[in-house]
């Protein structure tokens, strides 16, 4: 198995491309230690890796909050002593409450709601983990970003908030390197996900990005997943720094 033995963090695990990664990181040996905001989520996640016999911790908060990432960290090495990957996840976008235009139609408060649960989670978690994978000699972190971090799709709040986890990526890929930590991000297109399942509900955004892509459909969380999967293992051991676009071909159309 690609994770035997390994212990991974994932935030954002409650639905969407977070469970979907859950789910087969356990089939591929992780324990896992899950992160979201809302607990019946975690758990129905929980419950599709015990049913296959996976180790699964589940420590509800939200991970824009100092307080939340320190007691996940706390909970996650007191039940298996080590962080070997994390793979930031957690988002707001679409199907957000927050305004997704541009930033003269965005009010001040929802421009730093979206940074801050999008890009501010990001820093938080990766401070509070980075000091347990020195001792441990290192490790594999990977952020979830998206095509509107490459090109400009609008929802600028959106767009900035992924745009700084691609620059913050690379900053740490390079800082932290030399410790065998590896820090890479997966982008994807547009994904059968909660985030979008309202959006998805609108006509003109359904015609727009169901065709979008040269690949003409939208992408499965799963599919997202076994990018994720990859990245964090140690087929990826010499790739670092690096932003695997999951989109179809849509930023290459």
């Amino acid at each position: 198995m690609r994770l035997s033995g390994k212990v991974a963090i994932i935030t954002g695990a409650g639905s969407g491309i977070g469970r979907a990664s859950a789910v087969l990181f356990a089939r591929e040996g992780a324990r896992l230690s899950l992160n979201g905001r809302r607990k019946e989520n975690l758990e129905e996640t929980a419950a599709l890796i015990r049913r296959e016999g996976g180790e699964v911790l589940c420590v509800a908060g939200d991970a824009s909050k100092a307080a939340d990432v320190e007691e996940l960290l706390a909970q996650t090495i007191a039940r298996f002593g080590k962080v070997d990957i994390l793979f930031n996840n957690a988002a707001v976008g679409y199907s957000s409450p927050y305004v997704m235009g541009s930033v003269v139609d965005t009010p001040e408060a929802d421009w730093s709601q979206v940074l801050d649960i999008n890009l501010k989670s990001v820093f938080l978690t990766t401070k509070a983990v980075i000091p347990h994978m020195l001792k441990t000699g290192g490790g594999s972190i990977l952020n979830c970003s998206s095509i509107n971090g490459v090109i400009g799709c609008g929802a600028d709040a959106y767009s900035a908030s992924k745009g700084g986890i691609n620059a913050l990526s690379r900053a740490l890929a390079v800082a932290y390197g030399k410790h065998k930590i590896r820090v890479n991000v997966v982008s994807p297109g547009p994904t059968e996900t909660p985030m979008i399942q309202k959006a998805l509900q609108e006509k003109q955004f359904n015609d727009y990005w169901s065709n979008a892509a040269p690949m003409k459909r939208i992408a499965r969380p799963e599919e997202v997943a076994y990018a994720a999967l990859f990245l964090v293992s140690d087929e990826a051991s010499f790739i670092t720094g690096q932003n695997l676009l999951v989109d179809g071909g849509l930023t290459i159309s």
